[in-house]
């Protein structure tokens, strides 16, 4: 009775180049806002900002904290909306891009106006950029999933979105790198910045938008009614407690969630860090650290490369320990460049410079898009055991996790250079404050990467194993016998989840 014909926003299409960049597109806001981030944001709030070290660490920490807080809520609110006459008119995904592009292009540019030492105006600005974000993110993880079961189309969207993330990467850069040569080092060409962003984020959030589409609310009904799995389906707290839980209870869940905190808890590091360490450490300008983060155009050049091989091969550990590899060399390379800058002279220590950036983008972007490619794929590990379709679940989870990185990253620098005595405003600092620098720039992403290194070698969902978990999962839906499984495949399906076969589909019963 609601709708005689099908609307737009319910129905597939081929997944075509045009309709992949469509979907991709939206990337333009996530990719940009973490990097932007972790890049500058904090550098101009303390330089231009007139807040300390410490003050930006809280204000990041507490922003972060309470929209890791509403990602929580945020998933599993996104999964019951086709229950509402909001959600099933725009779509239970689609609405909440519509209200995190209005929410992008009034609070983006507030970010990046000069309040000097008003805690309170940059703060109110940051939790409702960062809740644009996780209203965004949130609806716009389950996409991929929602659009197509076939693992290889969603190796093509997940790659044309990651080509246009490194674009992003690079432009959020590139353009301020522009400013401050054509303006000069000073606050104005942050700010133009920032309103340009903001304008441009809510328009590529819109395009996704119109180009994309998602699970009908008959086809929830249908799915997890003949599962019985939907009962209980109320907006409450502890039922969004409850999903996180039996979510991260999969093992393919909380091990990608884990590799997917320490990688990218290790990229924030390093780019929060690193234009400190080219201003404070190596004693170079703005523009050349703007500059050398603006490599990360290089990132478009990597990800056809990272497809290939992972299409080639279908197996993402193959990319991980490539990227792990180069990460590695380029943390010796930077903390060997701060031992030996002044010997080197400012013309040899740019170049050292300029080649550890091009080896750094080429391993963050190898990163990047392995991590892209396999997230899609675990909201099937997680339906073969629940019989439920929670991809704004796990969305949320991820939402939650990169809350958390980007959080911890920032906060971390922060009190790590007011412990080393950072001053803010100042244009030469102490060698106890340039120490902290390095700690965060060097020491934490080391760490990390070795912790993920270590889990990568046990984690075994790739395009292959997906494959076969996902014919069972149809096999089991059509009303096939779970004693007629396949005894390679109930091994695989076990190992992937964690669970024994008597405790697979239907888990939650």
């Amino acid at each position: 009775m609601e709708n005689k014909k099908k609307r737009w926003v319910y129905t597939p299409h081929k997944i075509s180049v045009w309709r992949s960049i469509g979907y991709g597109i939206n990337d333009m806001n996530g990719a940009s806002w973490g990097t932007l981030v972790g890049s500058y944001l904090m550098f101009f709030l303390t330089t231009y900002g007139k807040l300390s070290a410490a003050s930006v660490g809280m204000l990041f920490l507490i922003g972060k904290f309470l929209n890791a807080i509403f990602s929580m809520m945020a998933g599993s609110i996104s999964d019951r909306l086709y229950s509402t006459k909001i959600g099933r008119h725009f779509g239970r995904r689609h609405l909440l891009l519509l209200v995190g592009a209005l929410l992008t292009i009034l609070f983006f540019p507030m970010l990046f106006m000069v309040v000097p030492g008003s805690f309170l105006w940059y703060l109110i600005a940051f939790v409702m950029v960062e809740t644009a974000n996780v209203i965004i993110g949130t609806s716009y993880e389950t996409l991929a999933t929602e659009m197509t079961p076939n693992a290889d189309d969603r190796v093509k969207m997940s790659s044309i979105r990651l080509f246009i993330s490194a674009f992003a990467t690079f432009s959020v850069s590139a353009l301020p790198a522009t400013l401050l040569a054509i303006l000069g080092e000073g606050a104005e060409a942050y700010t133009i910045s920032g309103i340009t962003f903001g304008v441009i984020f809510a328009i590529c959030t819109l395009i996704t938008y119109r180009s994309t589409w998602e699970h009908s609310p008959e086809e929830v009904e249908e799915f997890e009614s003949a599962n019985g799995s939907n009962e209980d389906k109320e907006n409450s707290f502890m039922g969004s407690l409850r999903d996180y839980w039996e979510m991260l209870r999969n093992k393919s869940a909380h091990y990608m969630v884990s590799i997917y905190f320490m990688t990218y808890f290790a990229k924030d590091c390093f780019s929060t860090a690193f234009l400190y360490y080219v201003v404070f450490v190596l004693g170079l300008s703005q523009t050349i650290g703007q500059g050398i983060t603006s490599l990360s155009f290089i990132g478009m050049l990597v990800v056809p490369v990272a497809a290939f091989m992972l299409i080639k091969t279908k197996n993402p550990k193959i990319n991980w320990s490539t990227s792990f590899t180069l990460i590695f060399i380029v943390m010796a390379g930077f903390f060997v460049l701060s031992m030996q800058h002044t010997s080197l002279g400012t013309g040899s220590t740019i170049i050292t410079l300029i080649v550890l950036g091009v080896f750094w983008q080429i391993g963050r972007q190898f990163l990047e898009y392995t991590a892209w490619q396999v997230i899609p794929l675990v909201p099937d590990v997680d339906t073969i055991v629940s019989g439920k379709l929670r991809t704004g679940t796990f969305a949320a989870v991820q939402s939650f996790t990169r809350q958390l990185t980007g959080a911890l990253g920032s906060a971390l620098l922060g009190f790590i250079l007011q412990w080393g005595g950072f001053k803010e405003g100042a244009l030469h600092q102490t060698a106890t404050a340039q120490n902290a620098i390095m700690i965060v720039l060097i020491v934490v992403p080391v760490i990390s990467i070795a912790i993920a290194w270590w889990m990568v070698a046990r984690f075994n969902l790739n395009q292959k194993t997906h494959k076969i978990l996902h014919d069972e999962i149809d096999r089991l839906q059509a009303g096939g016998s779970k004693d007629d499984v396949d005894p390679d495949t109930k091994s695989l399906v076990e190992n992937l989840t964690g669970y024994t076969w008597d405790k697979i589909w239907k888990v939650s019963k």
